[in-house]
């Protein structure tokens, strides 16, 4: 991972998307997307318990969420619709100790 031009860009920049592109019924067409696009950092240190990783990964910390198909098996393919959301920050009271 850490070779990759994914995390050389994600480390020079700060952002990332991760999309997912399905197909769950070719015979009634079933496509589902889900993209999530936000802040992220690179992170070289956890490393696997079985040491065949080299552990490095990126975290993406959520700003805008995108799914369409998803949740949503009763309506025809054509008239699906995304489901777009902002993420919040979360508050310094919101639970977290």
């Amino acid at each position: 991972m850490a070779a990759s031009r994914k995390f050389r860009n994600v480390a020079h920049n700060g952002r990332s998307a991760f999309v997912v592109d399905d197909i769950a019924s070719m015979q009634l067409w079933r496509a589902r997307r889900l993209e999530i696009r936000g802040h992220a950092e690179v992170i070289y240190a956890p490393v696997d318990d079985v040491g065949e990783l080299d552990g490095a990964i990126i975290r993406i910390h959520p700003k805008r969420i995108v799914s369409v198909g998803i949740d949503d098996p009763d309506h025809e393919p054509h008239l699906l619709t995304p489901n777009n959301r902002n993420v919040t920050e979360p508050s310094e009271n919101s639970g977290r100790n």
